[in-house]
């Protein structure tokens, strides 16, 4: 069997380290607001909660972790930027084992590996992602409880569905890499069918086309116990890549419905377009990133797809989601994203008490979607005042400034209203710094005698605003209106 390219297993956008207004086919702005709150997302996580000293991010769980190393490297798939320098300091901090104790744990940190090389190819980290799968097979498979599969613990005999869906997408992740990794060409391949073939046979994906948590110990039957949206996600990459090497267009199908149950029984009505994990609003810290984990996985099955139909409906409800997100649930006193995507109340006040390092991850997730499912004549944007030109201070084309009145101290709330408040207002930049400190400008047409009450008035040398200058923790956002 030939195994055709990975290079359509993602979407990318040429490297920019700037955001910058650019023309569609019709003459018209546009920019990709969504690759924006992405990068803004990411470098948050890294700038703030990103631990040196141990390799993993904070607030959130370490099998956690390895899953937002996969999400970095996605993003920086799609803009290259000085991120990527997380990689090697992961890699010096952590071991194989760092994810916990269980071999779902392993498997989060092995994708992560992989994923990290296939942008920095540096052959540690895939070694290591090997080494990870090499320690799976020897110790968690096992053909006298229930005939195959994957234990989800050393100590557990349980066999559950997000162990055994781990295996088999980690198994065809790393199948283009099988003669450098030294194996046989069709070692890995062999293991990912040996792993669907018995994965299918036991029923755990039931008659919705929802996969439940796993298989009871004492029958071996389905145990049709929750439909949590990270099990629907995992295997439909692995579904992808397996019909890729072996031309079965059934595993695409499967994968479809799959996703399409997802869609009709893992939302909230009446719409069913914004995901809704099973058990919101009260989920525990590992469930904070099960939606994004489900995204992520279905925008990587996504570029396989010949269905026209299906491709536009999945875009389409990654986009509504992204979009219900970033306007309701991202708190303006510490830059974070809460577990609901489908808040009712969009007040700054209300930050999610939930949020965290994971629920942020799985907002990256999102976003990274969105963008890689936009082009330049079709962009994701949510209808506003504001847009998101990007990460940085306002600036024009020459690097020049606008005249703009400036404040410290204040919440986005009171800089985004004091520039709507402002007939001459072009664009605010705000920063919102790791310790919760902010710094508002609102880019102006008008002079000084303006200047609201509590406000500084600053001199510019530029009419218009049409970039960014890429500085961490500003986002500069245009006047639409």
């Amino acid at each position: 069997m030939v195994f055709r390219s990975l290079s359509s297993f993602f979407i990318l956008i040429s490297f920019i380290y700037t955001s910058k207004i650019t023309k569609t086919v019709d003459g018209t702005s546009s920019t990709n607001e969504a690759l924006n709150w992405a990068e803004i997302t990411a470098t948050r996580l890294v700038a703030c909660y990103y631990n040196e000293s141990s390799g993993i991010w904070k607030n959130e769980l370490a099998w956690q972790s390895g899953n937002t190393l996969e999400s970095l490297a996605n993003f920086l798939h799609l803009r290259n930027t000085s991120l990527k320098y997380v990689f090697n300091q992961t890699y010096v901090k952590t071991d194989m084992f760092v994810g916990g104790d269980c071999f779902d744990d392993y498997q989060w940190w092995l994708l992560g590996w992989v994923q990290a090389y296939s942008i920095d190819p540096n052959i540690k980290y895939l070694n290591r992602a090997a080494d990870i799968y090499d320690i799976v097979v020897n110790k968690a498979w096992n053909v006298t409880t229930c005939r195959g599969g994957i234990f989800w613990c050393p100590d557990k005999s349980y066999k559950n569905a997000i162990t055994n869906e781990l295996f088999f997408t980690s198994t065809m992740r790393l199948h283009p890499y099988a003669s450098l990794l030294h194996k046989p060409s069709t070692y890995y391949l062999d293991w990912a069918v040996k792993q669907w073939q018995w994965f299918e046979q036991t029923h755990m994906i039931n008659n919705n086309y929802l996969i439940n948590d796993g298989l009871t110990d004492d029958t071996c039957l389905n145990n049709n116990q929750t439909t949590w949206t990270y099990n629907q996600g995992v295997i439909l990459s692995g579904l992808a890549l397996l019909a890729n090497a072996t031309n079965n267009v059934t595993l695409l199908n499967i994968a479809q419905n799959i996703a399409d149950a997802t869609i009709q029984h893992l939302t909230y009505p009446p719409s069913g377009q914004i995901l809704k994990e099973p058990c919101e609003p009260n989920c525990d810290n590992d469930q904070k990133l099960f939606k994004g984990i489900f995204i992520r996985h279905l925008n990587y099955l996504i570029p396989y797809l010949k269905d026209p139909l299906h491709i536009d409906k999945y875009r389409s409800f990654i986009q509504q989601n992204a979009i219900s997100l970033w306007t309701t649930d991202r708190c303006e006193s510490d830059g974070l994203f809460g577990l609901l995507w489908n808040k009712t109340s969009s007040s700054s006040n209300s930050c999610d008490p939930s949020r965290d390092s994971a629920t942020t991850s799985s907002a990256l997730d999102l976003f990274i979607a969105a963008a890689g499912g936009s082009t330049s004549s079709e962009q994701v944007s949510a209808a506003s005042t504001w847009m998101l030109l990007g990460m940085g201070n306002c600036m024009d084309d020459r690097n020049g400034s606008m005249a703009n009145f400036y404040r410290s101290g204040v919440n986005e709330s009171v800089c985004r209203e004091t520039g709507e408040s402002d007939i001459g207002a072009v664009a605010y930049d705000y920063e919102l710094k790791c310790d919760g400190s902010s710094f508002c400008r609102i880019r102006t047409l008008s002079d000084r005698h303006s200047t609201p009450v509590g406000w500084t008035y600053e001199d510019g040398n530029a009419v218009t605003v049409t970039c960014t200058n890429g500085m961490s923790l500003v986002n500069c956002y245009l006047r639409t209106n």
